[in-house]
C-alpha cells in the first residue's frame, strides 16, 4: 500500500483515477485540486485545495503537502502541471512520461512534425501562419488551438473564406493555431502502458462514441491496426510513462494520429474495468516494485460518464478540505 498524490481530482481525469485506485486498490489517496469545492477533494481519503500550476506558489505548495501527508508517488492528470513537475522532490517518483516527451505532447505541431518525421500517419497540418500555402482540397480543416485540451477552442473551417474570417477574429498569434486536415471516421482513444524502463505493459484502444470534450461514451475494441500504430508510436517517443494517443480510423482502416496526451486520461477507468490496471501497474512500476504485463484486456466494455452528486455534512464541508 501507497499514499499517492492524485492532482486535478475536480475533473473527470482526476476523479476518474481516484475512483478507481479506490475500488481496485488499498492506496491511500491524496486528492489536490484549485478548485475547493471540488468533489474529487471528498472522494479522495484527504482532500486539499492548492493553487493553479501557473502560480509561483504550486511548487511550494505541492512540496509541503508531499512533506505533510508522506506522500509515496505523485499521479499529476492536469496537462499545466506537468512542465512544473521538476520543481517537485527528487525523491518522490511521479507516474508522466519523461520531460522530452511531455514537451512534445503539448504542443500539437511538435506532435505532428515529430511522428510525421518517423513515418506515422497523421493528417496534413499547418499553422495559421501559413495559412496561404494551404490547398483547396485540404478543406474542410479543423482549427484548433496549438496548445490545449479537452476539445477547448476547436472549430470546423469549410472553406479558405471560412478560414479568413475564423482567423480575422481569433485572438490567438497566428503561430499558436493548428489547422489540420479533417479525418472522416471512427475515433480512438488509446492508453499505452509503458514503465520508466520503457517497457511496453499493455495497448488498449478503445472507440470513442462520444464526446464532449472528453470521453463520455466508448468501448473497448480489438483493433490490430490502432494497436499496432500505437505500439510504433510508443518505440518512436519511448514515452517511459502513460500517454494517451487520440486517432481517427479512416475508412481505408488507416489510424491518423490527431493527439497525444502525456499522461493518464479521462477514460484510464475504462482501461482498468477492461482488466489492465494502468494506474496501479505504473504507481507500482515507478516505487521500483516488479511489475508483469497484464492478460489479455476485455473487448466490448462499455464506459457511459454520467453526473453523479457528492453529498457533504454541513460541518464538514471545507473542514475536512486543507486550504493551501
Amino acid at each position: 500500500m501507497a499514499t499517492v498524490l492524485v492532482t486535478g481530482v475536480g475533473g473527470a481525469s482526476g476523479i476518474g483515477a481516484v475512483r478507481a485506485l479506490d475500488e481496485t486498490t488499498s492506496h491511500d489517496i491524496v486528492g489536490v485540486d484549485m478548485d475547493r469545492d471540488a468533489a474529487g477533494l471528498y472522494l479522495a481519503d484527504t482532500g486539499q485545495a492548492i493553487p493553479p500550476a501557473n502560480d509561483d506558489q504550486w511548487g511550494p505548495v505541492m512540496r509541503d503537502i508531499i512533506d505533510d501527508h508522506d506522500i509515496d508517488v505523485v499521479v499529476p492528470t492536469v496537462d499545466e502541471e506537468l512542465p512544473e513537475l521538476d520543481s517537485l522532490p527528487d525523491d518522490v517518483p511521479v507516474v508522466a512520461p519523461r520531460p522530452g516527451v511531455v514537451e512534445v505532447a503539448l504542443d500539437k505541431y511538435a506532435t505532428h512534425r515529430r511522428l510525421s518525421d518517423a513515418g506515422h500517419s497523421v493528417p496534413r497540418t499547418w499553422l495559421a501562419s501559413d495559412a496561404a500555402a494551404i490547398p483547396e482540397d485540404a478543406y474542410p480543416l479543423i482549427r484548433k488551438p496549438r496548445r490545449g485540451r479537452g476539445s477547448r477552442g476547436i472549430e470546423r473551417v469549410e472553406t479558405p473564406a471560412d478560414l479568413d474570417r475564423a482567423l480575422q477574429a481569433a485572438k490567438r498569434d497566428a503561430n499558436e493555431v493548428l489547422l489540420q486536415e479533417r479525418v472522416s471516421g471512427t475515433e480512438f482513444t488509446t492508453s499505452i502502458v509503458s514503465t520508466t524502463a520503457d517497457r511496453l505493459l499493455s495497448v488498449v484502444p478503445k472507440e470513442a462514441i462520444e464526446k464532449r470534450g472528453s470521453t463520455v461514451k466508448g468501448v473497448t475494441r480489438r483493433q490490430p491496426a490502432v494497436r499496432d500504430a500505437c505500439r510504433d508510436i510508443a518505440a518512436t517517443l519511448s514515452p517511459a510513462g502513460p500517454v494517451n494517443v487520440q486517432q481517427i480510423v479512416a475508412e481505408d482502416g488507416t489510424p491518423y494520429t490527431i493527439e497525444i496526451n502525456p499522461r493518464f486520461s479521462s477514460t484510464a477507468c475504462l482501461t482498468v474495468n477492461a482488466g489492465v490496471n494502468e494506474l496501479d501497474l505504473l504507481i507500482r512500476d515507478a516505487l521500483d516494485e516488479s511489475v508483469s504485463a497484464p492478460g489479455a484486456y476485455e473487448t466490448g466494455v462499455y464506459f457511459l460518464r454520467y453526473d453523479n452528486h457528492v453529498f457533504v455534512d454541513g460541518d464538514q464541508f471545507r473542514s475536512q478540505v486543507s486550504e493551501s
